[in-house]
């Protein structure tokens, strides 16, 4: 986020068609004003920074990474203050809600790679045989299986979050923002 504040002169022609796409999909009204559009437009961005764990973390990088340029370059066109009001009240909600979606998606890949580490890496037993393939899996996850859990936790908080935000930002933020600015300005 930092990096995209102070660096947005030179990030803006990569960051200002996101911004552009957002405002869009705003004023197409494919994103409302509503606890439903908002909490589903958030919900899938958790799960897709959280499955996208599944091509070895890269898609959960990458978004998590786009995520938080997108809020740091959004900031600079805004006055900072005005940014902050109409942010920060869902924001501290969504914002950990989305990372811990990532660490959620961290913990899925940690999952796959240790099962399958565990899945190939058997011996041959006092017979010379390897142990058969049903075996190999049930202990396998039976190894792994708490890191499995804890990613689908992760998740899980990540999602009550990313809902509570979405009940702030509709019904708290605006108005908020909106009385603050009217009583500063007057």
């Amino acid at each position: 986020m930092f990096i995209a504040y102070f660096f947005a002169p030179y990030l803006k022609h990569y960051l200002q068609p996101m911004i552009d796409t957002f405002r869009n999909r705003v004023q197409n009204e494919e994103i409302k004003l509503t606890l439903d559009s908002i909490f589903f437009n958030n919900l899938y961005v958790a799960v897709m920074i959280f499955f996208g764990a599944i091509l070895l973390g890269l898609i959960t990088a990458i978004l998590l990474i786009s995520n938080g340029l997108f809020i740091g370059y959004f900031a600079t066109t805004l006055p900072l203050d005005t940014f902050l009001l109409l942010t920060l009240p869902h924001g501290i909600f969504e914002i950990s809600g989305i990372i811990i979606a990532g660490a959620g998606g961290f913990s899925l890949i940690s999952f796959i790679v240790n099962f399958l580490k565990d899945l190939v890496s058997f011996e041959k037993n006092q017979w010379g045989e390897f142990p058969k393939l049903r075996e190999r899996v049930m202990f396998s996850f039976d190894n792994n299986y708490k890191k499995l859990y804890q990613s689908f936790i992760l998740l899980g908080v990540a999602i009550t979050l990313i809902f509570i935000a979405a009940i702030i930002e509709v019904y708290v933020t605006i108005n908020l923002a909106n009385f603050l600015i009217e009583f500063f300005n007057h």
